[in-house]
């Protein structure tokens, strides 16, 4: 409100005696505004509150204050532009990136990037942009399956995330002529991740010669897996490929619902971290390769643990045989 209509309202409040109503009128406001800023502003001139008037120098002072209080950002300098120029090529997130000292807050970095002020970098180089939240409701579907319980049976245990070894599964397509794909598994707790590189996504290539040495199949895998970590459950989507996990693992199956990628948000936050590193379309992966990003995502600081990482969570040593 400028301060033109600010001293119309003293006067007509303090010398004309008009209602809050009428002068809402005059001035084509609600009546609503005018309470507010009347009741903001009122001055006691008796010391007792028996007798007030509103004053325009208060209500001037007040706009004045809150002007300089608004829109308070951190100042860009090319030692910030440098940090975070580093941090997105390598990777991190605007939210690690502001836990490092003298940074600004994620959001401001993220403006930052968005004007264009980030030398080199721009709106594309984000791992993500922020999206508003969607609400999600579940599906009455039926969930097709060979084997393996309903999501809907999953104890409170695991709900809960009350402990390690209930891991979520799925696959990362990297390129869908070669075939090549990357089996991943997050446990529900700790968000330690396994990525392993797979010869195919058929679950009967469990049954065939594997004659590429570098990757395998996935029963074959997590044959492998079962020897080292200490699966207590595992909640998989209704891709063919998962049909049949029953008969290499002990531990209880989940099947979540179709179309409900949401019931397994763990782990396919955990997909997008490595899309980071291996976009959609990658020629091909190495052993190598697969194990570095495994290891980076490992050692990778999260906000929900205080920005410590998986292997600083004691529970982790839970997890291996």
């Amino acid at each position: 409100m400028t301060h033109s209509k600010i001293l119309l309202i003293e006067h007509w409040k303090n010398k004309a005696k008009k209602s809050n109503r009428g002068i809402a009128k005059l001035l084509s406001k609600t009546p609503y505004i005018i309470n507010n800023e009347i009741k903001r502003d009122l001055v006691d001139l008796s010391f007792n509150g028996a007798f007030v008037e509103y004053s325009a120098d208060m209500a001037q002072n007040h706009y004045d204050w809150n002007r300089m209080a608004f829109g308070k950002t951190s100042v860009w300098s090319p030692k910030k532009d440098e940090i975070i120029r580093a941090g997105i090529l390598n990777k991190l997130s605007p939210e690690v990136i502001s836990q490092k000292k003298g940074m600004p807050c994620f959001s401001t970095i993220y403006s930052w990037i968005e004007k264009g002020w980030i030398k080199g970098i721009c709106k594309k180089d984000l791992i993500y942009p922020r999206k508003r939240k969607k609400t999600f409701h579940k599906k009455t579907k039926d969930i097709r399956k060979r084997g393996g319980l309903s999501i809907d049976l999953r104890p409170k245990v695991i709900e809960n995330r009350e402990e390690v070894g209930h891991f979520e599964i799925d696959l990362v397509i990297l390129n869908k002529t070669k075939g090549e794909q990357l089996l991943t598994l997050t446990d529900r707790k700790t968000r330690y991740e396994i990525v392993r590189l797979i010869k195919d996504k058929r679950a009967e290539s469990v049954h065939e010669v594997i004659k590429d040495k570098r990757a395998e199949s996935v029963h074959e895998v997590l044959k492998k897996l079962s020897k080292q970590y200490n699966f207590k459950s595992i909640t998989a989507d209704n891709g063919s490929e998962f049909m049949r996990l029953e008969e290499v693992m002990d531990c209880p199956i989940y099947y979540a619902h179709p179309y409900s990628s949401y019931e397994r948000g763990t782990n396919e936050n955990a997909n997008r971290m490595i899309r980071r590193w291996l976009p959609k379309g990658t020629q091909s992966a190495t052993a190598k390769a697969v194990a570095n990003i495994e290891s980076w995502m490992n050692h990778y600081p999260r906000k929900m643990f205080n920005y410590k990482c998986p292997l600083d969570l004691p529970e982790v040593a839970n997890l291996f045989l």
